[in-house]
C-alpha cells in the first residue's frame, strides 16, 4: 500500500512539473516571470540515532519550478532523486565497510523570498513536504528497507540566480532538509522511537525564465 501511494506522489509531482512547463512555454512571449530551473549537487544524510549510522552521501537531481506573485515574494516546487553513493562508514567495533544509503525521492513546496539587484538575485526560502525511502533489502544498504517509507519533511536556506542573458540564468542552492519518520516506521526507527533526519544539500545548475 505505501509503495502506491508513493507512486502515486511521484506521478502527481511530475503531472504538476510537466502542466507548468507547458503552460510557461505557452505563455513565453508574454514574459510572465516563471522559472524552471534544473540542478545537482551534493547531499549529506546527517548521523542519528534511529536510522542512519554515519554521515552518508547521495547525489541530488533537483527540477524547480518557480512562480513570482510579486518583485520579491514567489512560490516553488521541486522535485528531486538522491542518487546514493558507495562509501566506506564506521559499522562498530572500530570495523569499517562498504555501505550506501537508501535511494530517496523528495517532493517540497516554497515560499522563496528574492532581492533582484543587478545582475543577480540572492533569495531565501523555505517550505515542507515529504521525503520517500525508497525500500531496497540489499546487504549493502543502511538503513535497510523492506518498504518504501514516505514521511513529512521541512526545508530552508538561501541561494542566488545570476542573469546570463534575457532567458537563462545561473542558480546555486543550499538547502537544509530534515524527514520526520513516525516512530512505528519500518527500518527507519528502533524500540518505538525515530529520530528526525537531517540533510544538508548543496547543488548548482541553469535556470531558464519565461
Amino acid at each position: 500500500m505505501k509503495t502506491h501511494v508513493t507512486l502515486w506522489i511521484a506521478v502527481a509531482a511530475l503531472s504538476a512539473l510537466l502542466g507548468f512547463v507547458g503552460s510557461a512555454a505557452a505563455q513565453a512571449e508574454s514574459g510572465t516571470g516563471r522559472e524552471l530551473s534544473l540542478m545537482g549537487g551534493f547531499q549529506m544524510l546527517n548521523e542519528n540515532d534511529t536510522a542512519v549510522p554515519d554521515r552518508l552521501v547521495n547525489l541530488p537531481l533537483v527540477a524547480t519550478a518557480t512562480y513570482p506573485l510579486t518583485r520579491n515574494w514567489a512560490l516553488e516546487g521541486d522535485v528531486a532523486w538522491m542518487i546514493p553513493v558507495n562509501q566506506s562508514i564506521d559499522v562498530g567495533m572500530a570495523t569499517k565497510q562498504d555501505r550506501k544509503p537508501p535511494d530517496l525521492l523528495s517532493y517540497q513546496a516554497s515560499v522563496r523570498a528574492s532581492l533582484p539587484l543587478a545582475g543577480w538575485t540572492p533569495y531565501l526560502v523555505g517550505g515542507a513536504g515529504a521525503v520517500t525511502f525508497l525500500s531496497n533489502t540489499d546487504a549493502d544498504r543502511v538503513p535497510n528497507l523492506a518498504e518504501s517509507q514516505t514521511v513529512f519533511a521541512i526545508n530552508f536556506g538561501a541561494g542566488a540566480t545570476y542573469a546570463l542573458a534575457d532567458h537563462w540564468a545561473l542558480r546555486a542552492d543550499f538547502r537544509e532538509l530534515a524527514a520526520f519518520p513516525s516512530n512505528d516506521a519500518q527500518g527507519l526507527s528502533i524500540g518505538g522511537n525515530a529520530d528526525a533526519i537531517w540533510m544538508e544539500r548543496t547543488i548548482a545548475g541553469v535556470a531558464y525564465r519565461f
